[in-house]
């Protein structure tokens, strides 16, 4: 079938889908809702940024979350795609607005000045953050993973592969190195015809099949709307 008239029998779905949403209760983007920590809107928030959990030599595999213990089908992520994931993520924190930030490339220097200084790197990740954080006199450190960053194949209208991303984000307390939020967003773009119940995928893509790139965009804006 030709990708636009594949395009324009989606949009016919999108009622019955409605419908298949609100029976089910089913909640846009498939994250779970967590409980906010309450916070002032005046602490002082180190961006780390993000990590790869795998790096490019490395066999996709199933990896476990250091910092939430979350399983995550993982594959190989290359620096370039870690470097533009935590520029946008540092870029709609300013656009939002609210809290002091130290930027990522500031936070990335506390890590190199605590190792040089031969200090105990075995340490669990959080308790790692927690002396980035002491180190800058930041209340709290963001910091996450990249998982999984699969290129779309083919076009907006008729894609052989689909796009496949996945990360996640944590907040540590400077404090006591506790993790006070965590979020993730695993998402493999599914044509409604696949699963009519991933309509907040197909609307938010315009109805096209997305790049990895568009589709991290929008996870990275559903975990920053439910960050405390």
């Amino acid at each position: 079938m030709h990708p636009k008239k594949t395009f324009f029998r989606h949009w016919i779905l999108l009622a019955f889908a409605a419908i298949l949403l609100v029976g089910a209760g089913c909640h846009p983007g498939g994250l779970e809702v967590e409980k906010k920590p309450v916070l002032s809107g005046n602490e002082k928030i180190a961006v780390m940024g993000f990590s790869a959990a795998l790096d490019e030599q490395e066999k996709p595999q199933t990896v476990l979350d250091p910092l939430s213990g979350v399983v995550f089908s993982a594959a190989p992520v290359s620096p370039g795609v870690v470097n533009k994931m935590t520029q946008d993520l540092f870029d709609r924190l300013v656009s939002r607005g609210g809290h002091e930030l130290i930027s990522p490339a500031e936070a990335t220097g506390a890590y190199s000045s605590i190792a040089n200084r031969k200090m105990d790197l075995a340490l669990l990740p959080a308790r790692m953050l927690q002396k980035v954080g002491r180190e800058l006199n930041a209340d709290l450190v963001l910091a996450g993973y990249v998982y999984r960053w699969s290129e779309r194949k083919g076009s907006d209208y008729g894609a052989q592969q689909a796009a496949s991303v996945a990360f996640d984000l944590h907040l540590v307390r400077s404090l006591d190195g506790v993790v006070i939020w965590s979020g993730k967003f695993d998402k493999t773009q599914h044509s409604l015809t696949e699963n009519l119940l991933d309509l907040w995928t197909f609307i938010k893509g315009g109805g096209r099949w997305m790049t990895a790139e568009k589709l991290a965009g929008l996870g990275l804006k559903q975990l920053l709307d439910k960050m405390p």
